[in-house]
Formats: structure tokens, C-alpha cells, sequence
């Protein structure tokens, strides 16, 4: 999900952007497994942002690239070899608490080796139940493989065609489980997909509707906070279910992302920043699951799951810059 700006650099707003939905999702699990007040109970919505994001700058970056002859299986084969070891560090990290929940040796191992291969288990509580955020990871290959192979080519109106088209089944999941809330477990799998490639289709459109950049007149900072404060208002005025939450994706959403390429300050903290979203949200539901099996408090498994985002950051460029030190 990195994209490239004006002069081949990063944009350092949707770098801050990509934090703050990782942080409003790890608000909403601490939440989920400590229990507590649910100001952030829809940070969910992080993930559709996530999934817009993803398609923004998939078409943004990488279809002029694809259009120019670059090989599609390579490419997707690249994105996969990119995300899977931080997710396996999240299944490793997930392995102890799974081995209590598993119905045995012949279970624990089965689903272990399907999540380390980032592949569903559908006979589970959840598909990923090792690491649950993994759920969104196999459906944003899912939605890049549906791009390359496909989307890529619905130019003029087909995109848009193919987003109202879609938008019925949108608004009937969000009305029929009362949000967006689906993906995560078996009964809402299927769901999830449509969930997901929705989200995506709007990041298509925006990223190609704003090629000279965005209409909408939004200042960058206030995008960037929009999240957690239209999360926090949200929970004060008591709104809340379906239509909240497609407001979120269809309107707020792209607003966020409107303003936020608009900033071109903070280069270098919004760039780490961007850079640590990915951990924190790879690994933090094993550590928040396995601190509160040991008996620690909310506060206390939320900052370690911070930390430790931090330290799988910090790992993971050491070991590419020492690959890189390699291959030079």
C-alpha cells in the first residue's frame, strides 16, 4: 500500500493516514478483548479504509506500470512474498494462545499451516483464528489479483458502472448484520469479499477521477484526524449501524484521502509512521490475546502491541537493508 507522489516520493499524508486507521483498530481490539467503554467499537472501519487506500494507490502506482508490460503473476507473486512475513510473524506470535483453543495436536497443526499460508479455515470461531486481522490481508491479495487480472481493464464508465452495480449488495450486508463489521468469521466470509472490493473499486475511481488531483478543497490536517474523531463523535451522539457506516466508506473516506494528498510536510515522520502501520496491524491482536491470557491490564497489552508494531518495523527494515547489503 506505498504510493508514489509528486517526484517519484512518497505522499506523506496518506502515509499518516495508513497510521491513524491502525491505530483506530487497535483502540477497537483492545477494546474487544480487555472490554471496556466502546468509543472505537467501529474502528473496523479502519480495514475499509485499509482496502480503499489500497486500491488507490494500486491504480495510481502500479497500473501505468502493468499498462507499460510489467508481468502480472510476477507482480502479484511480489506482493505476496512482500506481506507474508510480517503475517507470519503475527501466526507465530498467535501460535500459544491457538494451541490453548485447539481441539487437539491433529487441529492446532491444521490450522496453523493454513494461516501460515495466509489460506482460510472455514470450521473455526474465525477463518484466521491464529490472527484474526489476517482475514483483511487475504482478501486485499484478493482484491490486488482481481485488479491485475481484471479491474485494470474497466476504463471510461465501467468503473463506476461496476460500483453502483455493487453498492446493492453494500447496503444489504451493512443492513442485514447492522454494519460493516463482516470478513472475520465463516458466516460472514463471503461477505467480506463484497465488503472489500468495494472499498477497493471507490480507491480505483478516486485515484483515477483525480489524475490533476482532487476536486474536493479538503485541508490536510483535519482529513487526516477525521477518523478517530468522526469515531469519537459517533459513540457521543449515539450513531451508530448500517447507514453510519456507509456513510464512512462512501463519504468520509474519500474526503480523508482528498485532503490528505494534499500535505507536503512531515516527509520523514509521516513516512515512519506509514511504515509502522503495517506491523502494528499484522501483529497486535496476538499480543492484546495473549497479555490478557496472562492476566495484564487493557492499558498495559495496548502499549505492547505497540511496541512490539515498533520492534517488527524495526526487524524488518534491518534484515532488508542487510539483504540489500547482499545483493549491492
Amino acid at each position: 500500500m506505498n504510493g508514489n507522489g509528486r517526484g517519484g516520493g512518497r505522499l506523506p499524508g496518506l502515509e499518516a493516514l495508513r497510521f491513524v486507521a491502525a491505530a483506530c483498530v487497535l483502540l477497537l481490539h483492545t477494546r474487544a478483548v480487555y472490554g471496556g467503554t466502546p468509543v472505537f467499537a467501529r474502528g473496523y472501519l479502519g480495514v475499509d479504509f485499509f482496502l480503499m487506500l489500497s486500491g488507490f494507490l494500486m491504480a495510481r502506482v502500479q497500473e501505468p506500470r502493468l499498462d507499460s508490460g510489467m508481468e502480472q503473476w510476477g507482480f502479484l507473486w511480489k506482493r505476496y512474498k512482500r506481506l507474508w512475513p510480517m503475517m507470519t510473524a503475527g501466526t507465530l506470535l498467535g501460535m500459544p494462545m491457538q494451541w490453548v483453543r485447539s481441539r487437539g495436536a491433529g487441529d492446532f497443526v491444521e490450522v496453523v499451516a493454513l494461516n501460515l499460508m495466509l489460506l482460510p479455515t472455514l470450521d473455526q470461531p474465525f477463518v484466521f483464528p491464529v490472527n484474526i486481522p489476517a482475514w483483511t490481508i487475504f482478501y486485499e491479495l484478493f482484491a490486488n489479483a482481481c485488479h491485475v487480472l481484471g479491474l485494470r481493464h474497466l476504463r471510461r464508465w465501467w468503473l463506476p458502472v461496476a460500483i453502483a452495480l455493487l453498492a446493492p449488495a453494500e447496503a444489504w450486508i451493512a443492513l442485514h448484520w447492522q454494519g460493516l463489521d463482516v470478513g472475520a468469521r465463516p458466516a460472514t466470509f463471503a461477505a467480506g469479499a463484497v465488503r472489500v472490493i468495494f472499498a477497493y473499486m471507490i480507491g480505483m475511481g478516486l485515484s483515477r477521477w483525480w489524475r490533476a488531483g482532487p476536486v474536493l478543497p479538503v485541508p490536510a490536517i483535519p482529513a487526516i484526524l477525521a477518523m478517530p474523531v468522526v469515531l469519537v463523535l459517533g459513540w457521543a451522539l449515539g450513531l451508530g449501524g448500517a447507514w453510519f457506516d456507509l456513510a464512512f466508506v462512501v463519504l468520509v473516506a474519500p474526503v480523508m484521502i482528498a485532503g490528505a494528498v494534499r500535505l507536503e510536510r512531515f516527509d520523514q515522520i509521516a513516512g515512519w509512521l506509514g511504515r509502522l502501520s503495517f506491523p502494528l496491524f499484522a501483529l497486535q491482536m496476538p499480543v492484546l490475546e495473549g497479555l490478557r491470557h496472562l492476566g495484564f491490564h487493557g492499558w498495559f497489552g495496548g502499549t505492547c502491541a505497540l511496541g512490539v508494531g515498533v520492534a517488527g518495523l524495526f526487524l524488518s527494515e534491518t534484515w532488508g537493508k542487510r539483504r540489500k547489503g547482499k545483493t549491492a
